[in-house]
């Protein structure tokens, strides 16, 4: 595929509501009532105070202007979830309390999770505040709260197996906790807003070190993945399974071919030279059947037959991905009915693993296409017994993850007890994701932001017992010759040698 074939499918992102067409219409900005939770469902108002560094008040508007980099509506993406599930219970529920703090009504009864895009130093993450139950509160102090608190099993498997980079991790979590005692005794709420700013860039360096150092948890026959968004030339393909490629010679690398007419026959002898090449020199090839922006289009019977055409035309491959990109709000209807299709066809016909990829965002669309209210109501049971592999696809320009990373694939490894775990997709940085609100390791430098994304989604995808592999770099072959700025293959090197 072209970069503007690339460019489209950006456009089509923005046109389907993901990055905040639809939100307009959730109630930012306003009272976000919460769904009724059954026969007599009561809400509970809670008042959450919010300063910056220096101590100073900050209202409603302020946090909006943070919250979304300063891109207005397009950037507001606050949302309540369950605790557990993470599912969406509302999108958009903060609004303006009268006594100057920020107010949320939660169902009385039930353990809620506030989930917004906020920054610290190391750039914007999807900040996750596991809500108290009722009273009156400092909204980045319960926010640092639930990430240190939380992180603290991880912490303790990378430090009982003596894990490199453990002892950083135990020094910014040291920090937070004395930050976070200091908040209870504070005498106001400005000294409180202060500590608590202090507490969350602590708390969160201490999960970008703990999501760096368990990356050496990883199993051994993880791999790391790269997407060739075009047919790649013999020389492309010597140089990403090189000993200082992707893979660092420590791992297999999986190239992700993103196949676009399945019938033009040029282009499908270009792919089986691919697979071929990528066996011949130790490396997997993993085939997608359909990217996500051209999937709306194909009605069943054409589904189908690509379904078909494919399987065919590369009986060889070693993976197929079923479904990409599944429950972006773009996809329209049937979207896990093909791909159930598929994985069924993949299953009756070859010996190849099924991966699902699906579509990471929390509260940037309608309720419904929140990642894990769409795997709750639409994934079910008869998907889920086809795919041996469920990954997502994660651009953090456009949908935040940062230190929300641990715990959404926790969530997602819960969703999905018999499946592998993976990132199939990660892209930062080119021509058509910028238009995204939000930034990630440096705000002016895309080198440096570049590779602070594939370390950290890489090392925070794999650091799991039951990884499969990451991170499928989009737009890997463009990036690698430095366009337009900064090579992703060292970073992935340096992932997968544990750093």
């Amino acid at each position: 595929m072209t970069l503007e074939t690339n460019r489209r499918r950006a456009l089509a992102l923005l046109g389907a509501g993901v990055l905040g067409t639809s939100v307009s219409s959730c109630g930012h900005g306003r009272v976000g009532t919460p769904p009724a939770t059954g026969d007599g469902a009561t809400t509970t108002h809670l008042s959450l105070h919010l300063t910056d560094a220096e101590g100073n008040a900050l209202s409603l508007e302020a946090l909006r202007r943070i919250q979304s980099n300063g891109k207005g509506e397009v950037g507001y993406d606050d949302a309540l979830l369950d605790a557990t599930t993470l599912e969406a219970i509302a999108i958009g529920p903060l609004y303006q309390d009268e006594d100057g703090a920020i107010g949320i009504d939660v169902p009385t009864g039930r353990a809620c999770t506030l989930t917004m895009s906020w920054p610290t130093s190391h750039g914007y993450s999807a900040l996750m505040a596991d809500l108290p139950a009722s009273g009156e509160h400092d909204l980045l102090e319960v926010a640092a709260r639930t990430l240190h608190n939380r992180q603290a099993e991880r912490y303790q498997q990378a430090a009982a197996q003596g894990i490199k980079g453990a002892d950083e991790a135990a020094t910014l979590r040291a920090s937070a906790q004395q930050f976070l005692d200091a908040c209870t005794t504070a005498q106001s709420w400005a000294d409180r807003g202060r500590l608590a700013n202090s507490a969350l860039e602590s708390a969160s360096g201490a999960q970008i070190a703990l999501d760096r150092a368990l990356v050496a948890q990883a199993p051994q026959d993880a791999i790391i993945g790269v997407t060739f968004t075009r047919v790649p030339t013999t020389a492309e393909i010597t140089a990403a399974l090189a000993p200082g490629g992707p893979g660092g010679g420590k791992r297999k690398v999986s190239a992700r071919l993103v196949i676009g007419d399945p019938h033009d026959a040029q282009e499908m002898a270009g792919w089986r030279t691919a697979v071929d090449s990528l066996h011949a020199q130790g490396g997997l090839a993993l085939a997608q059947i359909c990217d996500s922006l051209d999937m709306a289009a194909l009605d069943d019977t054409a589904w189908d037959t690509r379904v078909d055409t494919l399987i065919r035309a590369l009986p060889d491959v070693d993976t197929w991905e079923i479904g990409n990109e599944i429950g972006g709000d773009w996809l329209g209807a049937g979207a896990v009915a093909k791909a159930q299709r598929a994985a069924k066809a993949v299953r009756e016909r070859t010996s190849a693993t099924t991966v699902l990829t699906l579509y990471y965002q929390l509260g940037q669309a309608d309720p419904a296409f929140s990642l894990f209210s769409y795997v709750t109501k639409e994934v079910t049971r008869p998907i889920k017994d086809l795919v041996d592999v469920v990954g997502l696809s994660v651009y953090p320009q456009l949908h935040p993850l940062g230190t929300a990373a641990d715990r959404v694939l926790s969530t997602l490894d819960a969703a999905f007890l018999t499946s592998r775990i993976a990132v199939t997709e990660l892209g930062y940085g080119g021509q058509d994701l910028n238009s995204g609100p939000w930034w990630f390791g440096s705000a002016s430098d895309p080198v440096v932001a570049r590779t602070a994304v594939a370390e950290h989604v890489t090392g925070a995808a794999l650091g799991r017992a039951d990884a499969w592999g990451a991170p499928f770099w989009w737009y890997y072959l463009e990036d690698q010759i430095g366009t337009p700025g900064g090579q992703v293959a060292p970073a992935l090197a340096a992932a997968s040698n544990g750093f």
